[in-house]
Parts: structure tokens; C-alpha cells; sequence
């Protein structure tokens, strides 16, 4: 029979039920989670444990309120403290569900005015249980359906009432945390609390409307579809706030409107757009009151989150709102804290925004920038987002930066008493030179004479000159450089042999590094010697940076130099192989590597012969030595090979022996999703080198050709591309170049390659790579004579038959009719018949007049077009290229 008693009722009989004995437990209360502590707690002897749980029994199972007054009354008491904070726990612990209605029930129905210090107490501790609901260990997940019902009744309840602050406090908290939790993780509803809560906006006592706010503020997003239906009286409500409301209630109703945006979709922005001026005007508003500057700070931090969620929502008033934000960075009355916060709200802005901001507000918001670039040492950290704001300005907008480049405004600034906006006219160009070429290049004389003035001056102002001579190089071309160039090399090495900071030295060695790399040689040969040993100096540095920036200037010197650097070698390798021996940091000998490979390309074999020996033995160590992680320092020996196999040309085959293993084991590198890219160009280079290697020396490569082919040739059907290429290549020449004394070697290697072909076809969706694809596979068939068996000739035949068809099923291409690629695959199809019937005569028929067969299936009847050009096409090649064939044609279709 179904019970007849009422919902409360029924939750205080499932509260109670934790009363019921252990043994039991599991039977008589499916409802009611079974709750323990997490951490770990002492075991009370049994005697102990008993009598906590007969006074629990006693406290809670009470139809008043009286011991549990007590209770809070006394919890604190110095004299029975440590006897109620056990119960307390106890309760808590063992019977969260009846402990919780307790709480409640004694929140609604006591009385205020018989001790609003109880009341609070009371509300301190419900809020302590159930905060963080949606926490796996929250006592809100651990209650049954039928409390948490009873619960949401009570607290709306309490909410109602004239509560003392702390209490309304603290409930609505409660309150907000819990309907955040029932909606997105679908708990059902909460009857009357939305409603409640839009009454409570703007009825009632002042704090009771603050604290409505603050339940606003605290819930999720995904609360939009539930605002919606209310969105015009709710935007209306907090509007009101704002305009007629000061200190902090203005900025909760500013918060609150800002969190409105956020929970509505794009759709509702039209019906708040009027609200945008008011929120910038509030803030405004705040300035004019030096006292409210601090909350001017908290509307300003809420407007650039809502920037950087929903920037769409700011387009119509755009410029409006940077012009308001710029007057606030150019009032030198506030705060510095305000004006940056004003910077950080545009910065929140994305791309498209700054895009459409009007040219009058970027100048405006551009000298904000540059002032705050001219902070630098000043106490301040403002500087640092100045210039990444500009970096940012100058990637988005280019050449509207230009303006800053002007003649007057460098000249102006380099000019100045202040040391910071030297600096900062130094600054500028390195940040805007990439993004505004054609303006660099219009007023190139006079920014380089900044720059050469910039290097005479102080320490920070010579170190911001010296990386515009780095910005400029990167951004400009060797021609647009011209003479110049002569000017900006004489005043790095200046400031390499005058400064002996390391900072400077590093930043100059980089600078020349890239200025080499659009130069000419001629620039550089009067103050070769000077430099080359200025650079030798500087990788004797301890310094990590001074070293790597110096070998990484020393190369591009030696490149740039060619035949000019054949008298500076010696001098150079001396310095580098001691690197390479006595250097620990892998990151240093990378650099050593990548310096020595470039030396001995730029000087040629001739001139490295003597060292080739000694380098090569040390690359070799280098490599034994390395983890099967150091993946970036095996791709730099591996690039290094590379360039000295092109050196060295036939002299390199005395190393091929010791270099095939390493090249072998990074062939076979498998598959790693978290570090895929890594090793896959470890893979590839392996794969690349094996393959020049090939072509390179030819016959004499002939002992490697087993091991090396076990390992490409399967490569034919990788997932990668352009490993997938490479084994094309190295499979064409294993095939082509690998003669061995008898024929029966190409045969083997001929089985051991058609199934990988055959595998790869069957998978391949790359037009071009097919097309190489069925290329092997004829050669395969011309080399093999009559080596191969019936079946692998009827599988490879089925297999370029498939090919056939899945051309006229477009593939390879969408196009409706037969591109340029599909009918080289159509060439190379007929093509292979075409040798087979040479290679295998009478024994290739059945083969052939099966393929004829395909032909006219696709010219007859009811076929889609493409696949009857295909066939057309295909039975046009087989009559021009394929005489058998056709004559079998003609012999079974007459």
C-alpha cells in the first residue's frame, strides 16, 4: 500500500533512518547515501562511540529545537567546548541528512529577537555543510532527492524572511552555489527561487537587494536559457541600479550586468546595447571622485573580462569605448594601477576589434603606449605591456603604425633630456619595423641615424639599438639596406668590443647573426678579422646565451664571407672542436654542430679534408651519447650529415659504415601522439639521408642494400607523406642501382617489395603518388621475368584493375571529367599490361582479357559519364601504346 504521509514527513523519516543500526543500514535506507569522511579518522572505542550516538539520538529525534540550542550555545563555551565539538562532529558525520534539517528548520522557525548571534551561528553552519555542492564530497551530493527538496523549501523560506545581513549573507550564497549546481548537472528545478530572486532586485531593504546581486553573480552561463524568458525586466532592474545607486552598489549593478552579457547568446545583444554607454559612464563617473577611484579599478577588471568573452557586444559603440579608456590613460591624475587597467581592457579585445578602432583613437592609444614604453626602469612594470600592446598594434594594423616612424616624432624623441624616450624611440622602431617595411624603407636615413646616435648612449638605450639593427635586417632586403648596411655592422661591432656586459654582447652577436643574412660579402670583409675574433672570444664566455647567439653569428659570418673566411678556418675550428669536446649542454653542442657543418660546407672538402677525420669521430661520440628522447639534438647531427655528405661528396664513404646503424635506428622510430612531430622529423631525415646515400654511392652501396631496403620498403604504406615519398625514391634506386653477382638477389628483393606496393596501392589516395605506385609495380614485372608465381601476378593485376576503377569513381579528383593526373594513371595502368604481356606472352592472356573485359564494361549501358570516359580513354591508350593488347581486343569483341 503507498504511503500516506506528506513529502516532509517522508524526509524526516529518511533523515531519521540514519538512526537505524548499522546492520541494517544497507536494507532499510536505499535512499540515503552512506556517508564517511574522507581523511581518515580514529576509531572511538566502542563504549564511546555509544553514548555519542544515544546523545545524537537524543539531540536530533527531538521534536524542538532545545538541544540543539544548547548545542550552538554552548559550542564555543571554554568549559564544555571540547565535549560539544564531538557531538557536533559526530552528528555532522554520521547523520548529515537530519543534522541539515535540523539547521534549517531551527533558521526558519527561531525567532530573531531571541538571539540573532545563534541565528548567524546557525547559518554559518548550514552554509559550511552544503558549500561547493557540485564537489564530489559535498554533504549536497551525499543528502537524498526528498531532503535536498526539503532543504530548498527551508532555505527559500529563510531568504524571505527579515533576517539579520550576516544570515541573508550567507543563505544567499548558500542559495546561489545550490541553484548553480541544480542546473548544470540537471537536478531537477527550484520552485519560486528565479521568481524570488528578480522580486528581491529592487524590493526589500538595500542589503537584501545587494545580496539578490550577488546570487546573480555566482551562477553558471549555461543559466541563459532560464533568464531569457525574463531578459527585458531583469536588464531593466539593474539598469535602474546603476544609474541611481553609488560606491559599491554601483559596481554590483555594473557586475551584474556584465554577467547578464555573458549568460545571454549574441541573439539579446541588440536589446542591451544600451546599456554599454551607461556601464562606460559609470566608470567615468567614478574618476570624478578621487575616494572612488578604487571601484572605477573593480568595473574596469569586470569590462575587460566581458571584452575578452564577448567582444561582438562592444562593435556598435566601439570607438566610444577605446576613446573613454585612452582619456583614462592620458589623465595623469590617477592612479598608475587605473591607467593600466584601462590599457588591459582594450588589450582584452580581439583582432577584429582592434582592426575596426578609427585612426584618431589608434594615434591617441598609441602615444599611451609609447609613454608607458618609457617607464622602463622607473619602478614600474607598465612598460612591459606597453610593449606588447605595440608588438600587438603592429602585427594587427601594419602600416597604420607607420606615423610613428615619421622623421619629426623619432627626432623628437631621440633628441630628448630624458633618457627614457631615447629609449623608447629605439624601442619603437624594433617593434614596428616588420610590421611597417615600406615606411622603414621610406624613411630608412633617418632611422638609421637614430639608431647609430641610439648606439653612443646609454647602456638600456644601446641595448634597444642594437635589437632594432636585429628588427630592421629581419624585416628589410639586402638592396633596401644598401650602404647602410656598412654603417649598422661598424656600430655592432663597436658595441661587441666596447660593452662587456653580457646582455649587450649577446644581443649584438645576434644582431650581427642576422644582419649577415642580408648583406654582402663586401660589406663584411674590412672588419672580418676583428669580428671572427671578437666572436671566438665571446664563445669562451660562461655565459649559455653569449655562446649560443656568438656560434650562431659566427656562421652566418662565415656564410656571408665564402672565400673570404677559407683564411679565418683555422682560427675557427680550433675554437669549436674544444667546444665540442669539453662543452656539457647539449643545447651549446647542438649550437658547436650546426657552426662546424656550415664552416666546412662554406670552405669546402679541400680545406676541411685535415679535420674530416677528427670532426667526424666527434660527431659520431656526440651521437652514442645521446638519449632516445634528445630528439632535437639528433635532428641537428642528422642535418649535419647531411651538409657534409654534400661536402665531402665520394670522401664520405669511409664513414658510411659507422653512420648506417644510427641511420637505421631512427628509420625505425615508431609512433608517439603526445611527440609525434619530433620524431617523425627524426624519421624523416633518417629516411632522407639513407636515400641520398643511395644515390650517392651507388654499387658501392651494394653491402647496405638488405638492411636499408628491410626498412624503407615497408615505409611505402606509412601514414606520413613525405616518408612515404622517400621510400618511392630509395625502393626505384635499391631496384635500379643494387646488382649483385647473379639476378637472384633482385628477385628476392622483388618479393620482398611488390606486397608493401600492393599494400600501399590498396590504401593510397594521393593522385601523384599512385602514379609512382604503379610505376614500381611494372618495373617489379620487368625485373622479375618469370620469376613470379600465377597468384602474385593475378593480385597485382586485381590491384591495378581496382585502381582502374576507383579513377572512374573519382578518387583521385571531383572533377566530372578526366583530369591531366588521372590520365597518367590511365597511362601507367595500360602501361604495365603492356609488360606483362612481354614478360609472361600466352601465360599473361587470362590476366589481359579480364582487363579488356573492365574496358567495356565501363563504355556500355547505363554508366555515370566519368566512368565512360575513363573507359574510352584507357581503350584509346591500350590501341597506341599496347598493339597485343589490342589485337586481343579486337580478336574477342571483333
Amino acid at each position: 500500500m503507498a504511503s500516506s504521509s506528506s513529502p516532509k514527513m517522508e524526509a524526516h523519516r529518511l533523515a531519521m533512518s540514519d538512526f537505524l543500526p548499522k546492520r541494517k543500514a544497507e536494507i532499510l535506507r536505499p535512499l540515503i547515501v552512506k556517508d564517511r569522511p574522507e581523511k581518515k579518522e580514529r576509531v572511538l572505542p566502542r563504549k564511546s562511540y555509544d553514548a555519542l550516538r544515544k546523545k545524537a539520538v537524543l539531540l536530533l529525534d527531538t521534536p524542538n529545537h532545545d538541544g540543539i540550542l544548547q548545542l550552538m550555545t554552548n559550542l564555543d563555551s571554554s568549559r564544555f567546548r571540547r565535549v560539544n565539538k564531538k557531538l557536533y562532529n559526530f552528528c555532522k558525520t554520521n547523520y548529515p541528512n537530519v543534522w541539515c534539517l535540523k539547521l534549517s528548520n531551527l533558521l526558519l522557525h527561531f525567532p530573531i529577537s531571541a538571539s540573532p548571534e545563534i541565528k548567524s551561528k546557525c547559518a554559518d553552519l548550514l552554509h559550511f555543510l552544503l558549500e561547493n555542492p557540485s564537489t564530489s564530497t559535498s554533504f549536497w551530493r551525499k543528502t537524498s532527492h526528498i531532503v535536498r527538496e526539503e532543504l530548498k523549501t527551508a532555505i527559500l523560506e529563510i531568504l524571505k524572511q527579515d533576517n539579520p545581513r550576516e544570515v541573508c549573507k550567507l543563505m544567499w550564497k548558500t542559495a546561489s552555489q545550490i541553484f548553480g549546481c541544480i542546473l548544470v548537472e540537471k537536478q531537477g528545478e527550484w520552485q519560486g527561487m528565479l521568481n524570488f530572486f528578480l522580486e528581491s532586485l529592487n524590493s526589500g531593504p538595500l542589503y537584501v537587494q545587494d545580496r539578490a546581486i550577488l546570487f546573480f553573480l555566482d551562477l553558471p552561463t549555461c543559466l541563459g536559457e532560464e533568464l531569457s524568458q525574463c531578459a527585458e525586466e531583469l536588464h531593466l532592474k539593474l539598469l535602474n541600479r546603476l544609474n541611481s545607486s553609488k560606491g559599491m552598489r554601483k559596481v554590483l549593478g555594473l557586475s551584474a550586468l556584465v554577467n547578464l552579457v555573458q549568460h545571454m547568446s549574441s541573439d539579446y545583444y541588440t536589446q542591451f546595447h544600451h546599456l554599454l554607454m551607461p556601464m562606460i559612464e559609470g566608470v567615468s563617473g567614478f574618476l570624478e571622485n578621487e575616494i572612488e577611484e578604487e571601484n572605477a579599478q573593480r568595473c574596469l577588471k569586470k569590462l575587460g573580462r566581458l571584452a575578452k568573452a564577448e567582444p561582438r557586444f562592444f562593435d556598435s559603440h566601439l570607438d566610444q569605448v577605446f576613446g573613454a579608456m585612452v582619456t583614462i590613460c592620458e589623465n595623469d591624475k590617477l592612479v598608475e594601477e587605473t591607467r593600466c587597467l584601462a590599457v588591459l581592457m582594450m588589450y582584452a579585445f580581439d583582432d577584429v576589434s582592434m582592426k575596426s578602432v578609427g585612426e584618431m583613437i589608434l594615434r591617441r592609444l598609441s602615444s599611451v603606449l609609447v609613454r608607458m614604453i618609457s617607464l622602463i626602469p622607473d619602478g614600474s612594470s607598465d612598460y612591459l605591456w606597453g610593449e606588447t600592446f605595440m608588438y600587438r598594434l603592429q602585427r594587427v594594423r601594419g602600416e597604420d603604425m607607420a606615423y610613428l616612424l615619421e622623421t619629426e616624432t623619432l627626432k623628437d624623441m631621440s633628441s630628448s633630456s630624458e633618457w627614457r624616450k631615447r629609449y623608447a624611440a629605439a624601442k619603437i622602431i624594433s617593434i614596428i619595423a616588420k610590421g611597417c617595411a615600406k615606411a622603414m624603407s621610406d624613411n630608412l636615413a633617418e632611422v638609421v641615424n637614430v639608431i647609430l646616435k641610439s648606439m653612443l648612449d646609454s647602456s638600456d638605450v644601446r641595448l634597444a639599438a642594437i635589437r632594432a639593427v636585429k628588427a630592421m635586417s629581419l624585416a628589410l632586403s639586402p638592396h633596401t639596406l644598401g650602404q647602410h648596411a656598412d654603417l649598422l655592422i661598424t656600430s655592432l661591432y663597436l658595441a661587441l668590443a666596447d660593452d662587456d656586459k653580457p646582455e649587450k654582447q649577446s644581443a649584438a652577436a645576434s644582431a650581427i647573426s642576422s644582419l649577415c643574412e642580408s648583406c654582402n660579402s663586401c660589406i663584411l670583409e674590412p672588419r672580418l678579422q676583428r669580428i671572427v675574433r671578437k666572436l671566438l672570444q665571446l664563445i669562451q664566455n660562461p655565459s649559455p646565451e653569449i655562446q649560443a647567439e656568438s656560434l650562431i653569428s659566427l656562421a652566418s659570418v662565415a656564410r656571408l664571407s665564402k672565400d673570404l673566411f677559407h683564411t679565418k678556418y683555422d682560427l675557427v675550428i680550433t675554437s669549436v672542436k674544444k667546444l665540442l669536446v669539453y662543452g656539457t649542454s647539449k643545447s651549446l653542442k647542438d649550437n658547436v654542430v650546426e657552426c662546424i657543418r656550415t664552416v666546412a660546407v662554406v670552405v669546402g672538402k679541400d680545406i676541411f679534408k685535415k679535420d674530416t677525420r677528427e670532426v667526424m669521430a666527434l660527431l659520431m661520440s656526440v651521437r652514442w651519447y645521446l638519449g632516445e628522447d634528445d630528439y632535437s639534438s639528433k635532428v641537428t647531427l642528422l642535418r649535419a650529415w647531411k651538409h657534409l655528405i654534400r661536402c665531402l661528396r665520394s670522401r664520405f664513404y669511409s664513414y658510411v659504415k659507422d653512420l648506417i646503424p644510427i641511420l637505421l635506428r631512427s628509420a625505425r622510430l615508431g609512433s608517439n601522439s603526445a611527440i609525434e612531430g619530433v620524431i617523425l622529423d627524426e624519421k624523416f631525415r633518417a629516411c632522407k639521408l639513407l636515400l641520398r646515400l643511395t644515390r650517392q654511392f651507388k654499387r658501392k652501396f651494394f653491402v647496405w642494400i638488405d638492411q636499408v631496403s628491410k626498412v624503407l620498403v615497408p615505409l611505402l604504406t606509412f601514414h606520413d607523406k613525405g616518408i612515404r615519398r622517400i621510400a618511392f625514391s630509395a625502393k626505384r634506386y635499391i631496384k635500379k642501382r643494387a646488382h649483385g653477382p647473379t639476378n637472384s638477389y633482385l628477385h628476392k628483393l622483388v618479393l620482398r617489395i611488390v606486397p608493401s606496393l600492393l599494400e600501399a596501392l590498396d590504401k593510397e589516395t594521393d593522385g601523384k603518388s599512385c602514379k609512382k605506385l604503379l610505376k614500381s609495380l611494372a618495373r617489379c614485372i620487368e625485373i622479375a621475368g618469370g620469376f613470379l608465381s600465377k597468384k602474385k601476378i593475378e593480385r597485382t593485376t586485381n590491384a591495378i584493375q581496382q585502381v582502374l576503377k576507383t579513377t572512374s569513381e573519382n578518387r583521385f579528383s571531383e572533377e566530372e571529367t578526366v583530369t591531366q593526373l588521372e590520365k597518367e594513371i590511365i597511362r601507367k595502368v595500360v602501361s604495365y599490361f603492356g609488360i606483362l604481356i612481354k614478360r609472361y606472352k600466352e601465360s599473361s592472356y587470362t590476366f589481359v582479357d579480364r582487363f579488356l573485359d573492365s574496358i567495356k564494361a565501363m563504355v556500355e549501358g547505363n554508366v555515370p559519364e566519368k566512368e565512360k570516359q575513363v573507359g574510352l580513354f584507357t581503350f584509346n591508350e591500350v590501341s597506341l601504346n599496347c598493339a597485343e593488347a589490342a589485337n586481343r581486343f579486337n580478336l574477342n569483341y571483333g
